[in-house]
């Protein structure tokens, strides 16, 4: 029987999650809660009813087939998420698109049969599949089951993880994924904690684990002004990326306000705001890290370039 997990997105021509042209396969559940969220729509592992205020025009369809969940007072449609089943029924009534499923269960053999349709771009810019989440170690088994069936196929995936997991999860990748995106957000550990709900020092020790087996790391780093952008945390991913062989270099991920825009969408309120870092400063914080002697790694299109920037 084939591997199914719960998927709720799969993006073509993907050039930021690893390198060449990359279809990104996004997997629902995490096993973080990172007060900066860009996904929080993946956060929950089951499906997520998701809502568009402006695309409704309170007709009322949805109403009929679900009041159990729906009502519209005063002009004011009122969803109640712990009646929801995410049976689908009121988004197939909704005329106007403002009703949407968040993740559906696909099997392994149609995730890669989708992604297949990108094989030849693939091959001629040095790409392959990204599983990418949430937390892909969420759904491990089928993490694993995606990779194997591409490898199968000839094609290359990476992982982009939190790093989180138990690494005795990640060995069972090790013989078929061929590179992984590993997230490094504080070097404080207990603002780590506070910002994330978890410990990092987890994370350190994968690390330490990624190269003892040889694996290919790139540090993803997302920088959230008044959180980590200090000198303290550049000067961290620096050494890391000088103290490990296997990591390719560093990548910094700046903070956007999408996540608040979809949080609102199913329901989810608190996810705290920050500043919005304009080009320059992101240029600049990427120029500290360079200056402490940190790798970076840059993907450009189709070229893959690698280099070490020193003082």
């Amino acid at each position: 029987m084939e591997q199914k997990g719960i998927v709720f997105g799969i993006q073509h021509f993907s050039i930021h999650d690893g390198p060449g042209i990359r279809t990104t396969v996004f997997l629902k559940g995490c096993n973080m809660n990172c007060a900066w969220c860009h996904n929080p729509e993946s956060i929950a592992k089951k499906p997520t009813l998701a809502y568009t205020d402006s695309k409704c025009i309170r007709c009322g369809d949805c109403v009929r087939v679900c009041p159990q969940v729906h009502s519209i007072r005063d002009g004011i449609h009122k969803i109640d998420r712990s009646k929801c089943t995410c049976c689908g029924r009121c988004v197939q009534a909704c005329c106007k698109g403002a009703l949407s499923i968040m993740g559906e269960e696909m099997d392994a053999g149609e995730v890669i049969g989708e992604a297949l349709r990108d094989k030849r771009y693939f091959e001629r810019s040095g790409g392959g599949i990204t599983i990418s989440g949430g937390e892909p170690m969420c759904q491990a088994a089928f993490t694993k089951a995606l990779c194997k069936k591409a490898k199968e196929e000839g094609v290359s995936t990476a992982i982009e993880t939190n790093g989180y997991a138990d690494f005795s999860e990640y060995e069972k990748l090790l013989p078929y994924a061929d590179l992984f995106l590993i997230d490094y957000k504080l070097t404080d550990d207990a603002k780590h904690k506070k910002f994330t709900g978890v410990s990092g020092k987890r994370i350190l020790e994968n690390l330490k684990h990624f190269c003892m087996a040889g694996k290919p790391v790139i540090l993803r780093c997302p920088v959230i002004p008044g959180v980590n952008d200090t000198d303290g945390h550049f000067k961290a991913i620096a050494l890391l990326t000088r103290q490990y062989h296997n990591i390719l270099g560093f990548e910094l991920m700046p903070y956007h306000k999408l996540g608040m825009s979809k949080a609102k969408r199913i329901g989810e309120e608190g996810y705290e705001e920050f500043e919005v870092p304009d080009a320059s400063t992101v240029e600049s914080w990427t120029e500290r890290v360079c200056s402490f002697g940190g790798r970076i790694y840059e993907a450009d299109g189709l070229e893959v370039k690698k280099h070490e920037r020193q003082n």
